[in-house]
């Protein structure tokens, strides 16, 4: 199987805070958003599996990052998505669409013989910011248990939330039948969770269907989403079952969603007191409220800290106090109030006193 992540993206929802980086690169409870995501995977998959990231925005950055420290845990391939266009400097792309079609040159185009095979050789499609809670071995087990050529994850949304989302219909087995792009009307509170595992053949007909919307395009046209081709697969046959996750996911795309990402992780993986000899954290006349998560080599000092911190290395907070918040690495702090706030790393910040804060890389305040 071949693993595919479109995360050529700019993040324009988390500016600031993405002028510097790309939004997989946010660092949340002590590693960045696209390490929580490839640990996973190179926990259900084995070091030869083709991992195929389609990259763009902050290219280099991405590509160096990834070689260096997963080169030894899969077969690393870079396809480039180049930028549609610009607009004050700032490339914007095609979308989803186009990106997951940039990976058909991966794919040889023959036919297995079995189900089993053509699965066994086929693509699982995740995106960039986003962690689903459940393991992998789970949403595995479902795609080769099922009779079915393909699955799509999904998660069940409140009514009022369900017109933001790619929503699914499904039948009483769980066969999808209808895909919509946020419906202005309800049909469904089935969420499209953003994990997709197609088998050989259904991934060949996905390419073929997204190149035919790509060929239509204008310079007048939108974003080539993914679900017009989904719903072009379903109309022509094939069966896609919808998986419910039966812990969600974590979902990285706005602010507010960072910080509640932040938020579950930590419950799940605080960093304890017995620790910090080992890592070089110094806490001087400070109180900690655990979960937190704090650095290696950062040092407290007259602050109150907790719960649902995030602190990077290196970092120096003063006579602070903190509370739901997210700081990146080498961030210095003094005399700083603020809840909710997302703080970029390599930043000097004095004197402040406000809530929901997002303040990019390299800012003096």
């Amino acid at each position: 199987m071949k693993i595919i992540g479109p995360i050529a993206g700019i993040g324009s929802r988390l500016r600031p805070f993405t002028l510097s980086k790309p939004k997989a690169f946010i660092t949340v409870a002590g590693k960045t958003v696209v390490d929580h995501i490839l640990t996973s995977f190179s926990n259900t998959f084995d070091p030869e599996t083709e991992l195929i990231l389609i990259v763009g925005y902050k290219k280099r950055q991405i590509i160096d990052y990834i070689t260096k420290n997963y080169d030894d845990k899969f077969k690393l391939k870079f396809v480039e998505q180049v930028p549609r266009g610009y607009r004050d400097n700032v490339p914007y792309y095609w979308g989803l669409g186009e990106a997951v079609y940039l990976a058909h040159k991966r794919f040889r185009k023959i036919t297995y013989e079995n189900r089993e095979e053509d699965k066994r050789e086929g693509s699982l499609i995740f995106l960039g910011d986003m962690i689903i809670l459940d393991e992998y071995s789970y949403v595995m087990y479902r795609y080769h248990e099922y009779d079915v050529d393909g699955i799509i994850t999904v998660m069940r949304v409140p009514k009022k939330e369900a017109s933001s989302y790619g929503v699914v219909v499904t039948d009483d087995n769980n066969i999808i039948t209808r895909l919509v792009e946020k419906p202005p009307q309800f049909i469904s509170d089935l969420a499209i969770a953003g994990i997709y595992a197609f088998s050989h053949s259904t991934s060949l007909a996905l390419f073929k269907n997204i190149k035919r919307y790509l060929d239509k395009r204008t310079n007048e046209s939108k974003e080539i989403y993914m679900t017009e081709s989904l719903q072009d697969l379903v109309d022509n046959g094939f069966k896609i079952a919808a998986i419910e996750l039966k812990k969600g996911i974590l979902d990285f795309g706005r602010p507010s969603e960072v910080l509640k990402g932040n938020q579950f992780l930590l419950e799940h993986q605080s960093i304890k007191k017995e620790e910090y000899e080992n890592r070089n954290i110094s806490i001087e006349r400070s109180f900690i409220k655990n979960p937190n998560y704090i650095g290696k080599n950062t040092k407290i000092i007259n602050s109150v800290i907790g719960p649902h911190v995030s602190i990077g290395d290196d970092c120096v907070i003063n006579s602070s106090i903190l509370k739901s918040c997210v700081i990146e690495n080498n961030a210095n702090l003094t005399n700083v109030i603020s809840e909710n706030s997302i703080i970029g790393g390599n930043v000097i910040i004095e004197n402040i006193s406000k809530d929901n804060l997002i303040i990019g890389d390299k800012s003096i305040y």
